[in-house]
């Protein structure tokens, strides 16, 4: 929490920069993979896209809570597959689908997809 503002910061000025959201630093406690599981949870919350891991037991834990849920692959899935390749929008369950919805659809997909 005492460094809220500057991750905060930092995630701002990579979203303005167009370049993407920065890590988050390491979790020491290497025996308790619930404080990391939160830790990395947070860090997703406020923008960050990763952990540094400084023992590889931390690896599968960081992987797994980095991971978009299931249910927002499926909804990337769904978006995906209502796009016509048109470029121009189209809706699908009654909401707007464009440019950015698809973008962003495009990144959940990637990240499931390095799990």
């Amino acid at each position: 929490a005492a460094l809220l503002a500057a991750r905060s910061a930092l995630v701002l000025a990579a979203a303005a920069a167009g370049i993407a959201a920065p890590i988050d630093g390491v979790t020491t406690a290497l025996r308790d993979p619930s404080v990391l599981i939160d830790d990395v949870t947070y860090a997703r919350r406020i923008g960050l896209t990763g952990k540094l891991c400084i023992h590889p037991a931390q690896i599968n834990d960081v992987h797994r809570a980095c991971a978009p849920p299931e249910a927002d692959v499926a909804w990337a899935r769904a978006v995906l597959d209502a796009d016509d390749g048109s470029g121009s929008a189209v809706a699908l369950d009654g909401h707007m689908i464009d440019a950015p919805v698809l973008t962003r659809a495009r990144r959940i997909l990637a990240l499931a997809d390095r799990g």
